[in-house]
């Protein structure tokens, strides 16, 4: 079955030749190198948490694993819920807290970082 090449087939391809030479290579852009220069860049705010009492025990040993921005950045936790978050971090991640500190942490914590009564 002989058909005829349609017209408008016929013209894409003659305009690709044209655009990109008889051998049909596209040119194509060296990649950047990410590693160059400034392509990669720290963030340049840091995260503060809110200045009360109980931060220096946060700031002596959640950041030893976690950055302050994990703290910062979780929903409002009712103190048992930020109980439960810090014997977490104490029991299955091996958080070096002693068990006195708990109590001074889950404060500041609910104090600073929990739902806000009515």
């Amino acid at each position: 079955m002989n058909r005829p090449f349609h017209p408008i087939l016929l013209a894409a391809l003659l305009l690709g030749i044209a655009a990109h030479g008889i051998s049909g290579e596209v040119p194509v852009e060296p990649l950047k190198n990410p590693f160059a220069g400034d392509a990669w860049k720290l963030p340049t705010n840091q995260v503060t948490l809110k200045n009360a009492p109980g931060l220096e025990l946060i700031q002596a040993n959640c950041v030893m694993c976690h950055s302050l921005d994990y703290v910062s950045m979780q929903p409002p936790l009712t103190r048992a819920q930020w109980t439960a978050g810090v014997d977490k971090m104490r029991v299955r991640f091996g958080a070096p807290l002693t068990t006195n500190q708990i109590p001074a942490i889950v404060d500041y914590l609910e104090a600073n970082y929990a739902p806000k009564k009515p």
